[in-house]
């Protein structure tokens, strides 16, 4: 219980700070995003006051992590409401974009800490955390695939950067669900990661390949911010369009996506060792991870064509392996 009492203080202190940032000095949020203050503050300082409240739910969940579970159960429920609304808002345009990084503190990061606690009971918990990456994964490849027009499918930047400021809703919510997607991703490699210590392996490796997943998780989110709050920004010239979209690459499909791909390799040879992911499975496993160094490399070298091929590729090998993963994980704790 003391991952998850550090994790419930965390929430405390946090929801602590905000409720006083929000409470006390309403305006403040306004001026930061460069919004029009409104004309009653004290509505946001409201704000302030019931999230500061929640700070007292997770500091008793903190205190006696063994009955906590009512209270982070109505976390987690106003955790996943927060990001709805905040979509809502942004495509009646309410909220313009940059106000992302308040959801993503608030309520995204939050998610799979409580999602964990919550099944620490089940059986087949590492089962229902594999599916559902594959359940977060499927909505944000269709959802790239509808947002084709501001990617690397598009050679003309100008292009790209005028169909992104035409379609700014959509383009929020897709790099939203990808956010998710590379938070599920570091959850996927923990109950992997537990599986493998279960077995007589090399804990160094394990350890290893696990932290080298997780060191990509937060690059993954900095290349995701780059795409919500500065691809969207009134007025942004090409050249400036440019340079984020590179930043981009660099940042998630060359860093993060490597260190996820050099880490997966890792983990799959200690599975295989283990016996535990061989045969065709673990053959389709080291082909995907190798594909998805692929893009590391195309990125690298600022190839689009390649970029669009490989990152195709490799997520349509990476739902499959995922969720059979999942049913892997299912027969280990029957």
């Amino acid at each position: 219980m003391i991952v998850y009492r550090c994790v419930f203080a965390l929430a405390a202190l946090y929801n602590t700070a905000f409720g006083i940032w929000a409470g006390f000095f309403p305006l403040s949020f306004f001026t930061l995003f460069d919004l029009d203050p409104p004309r009653y503050p004290s509505i946001w300082s409201c704000v302030g006051m019931v999230v500061g409240i929640y700070a007292i739910a997770y500091a008793h969940a903190a205190w006696k992590p063994e009955h906590a579970t009512l209270w982070i159960s109505i976390g987690l429920l106003g955790k996943v409401l927060g990001p709805i609304g905040w979509v809502a808002a942004i495509w009646s345009g309410e909220l313009p974009p940059r106000t992302f990084l308040v959801i993503l503190a608030n309520d995204l990061v939050w998610w799979f800490p409580f999602l964990f606690y919550l099944l620490r009971h089940q059986r087949n918990r590492g089962t229902i955390i594999a599916w559902t990456v594959v359940g977060i994964h499927i909505p944000a490849c269709l959802a790239l695939m509808a947002v084709a027009g501001g990617t690397e499918m598009v050679a003309d930047m100008a292009q790209r950067r005028d169909w992104v400021a035409d379609h700014v809703p959509l383009w929020v919510l897709t790099w939203l669900l990808w956010a998710l997607a590379s938070m599920s991703l570091g959850a996927f490699t923990l109950v992997w990661t537990r599986r493998l210590l279960e077995l007589n392996v090399p804990r160094f490796w394990t350890i290893a390949g696990c932290a080298i997943i997780l060191l990509g998780v937060p690059l993954d989110l900095v290349g995701e911010c780059l795409n919500v709050m500065g691809l969207t920004r009134a007025g942004i010239s090409v050249d400036e369009f440019a340079r984020i979209a590179r930043l981009y690459g660099i940042v998630s499909a060359v860093l993060a996506n490597g260190l996820y791909c050099l880490g997966g390799l890792v983990l799959s040879l200690v599975s295989w060792q283990a016996a535990w992911l061989r045969g065709w499975l673990g053959i389709l496993g080291f082909i995907m991870w190798s594909v998805g160094m692929l893009l590391t490399l195309t990125a690298l070298v600022d190839f689009r064509l390649g970029m669009v091929v490989s990152g195709g590729a490799v997520m349509a090998l990476f739902v499959p392996w995922a969720a059979l993963v999942g049913w892997r994980l299912r027969a280990a704790s029957t």
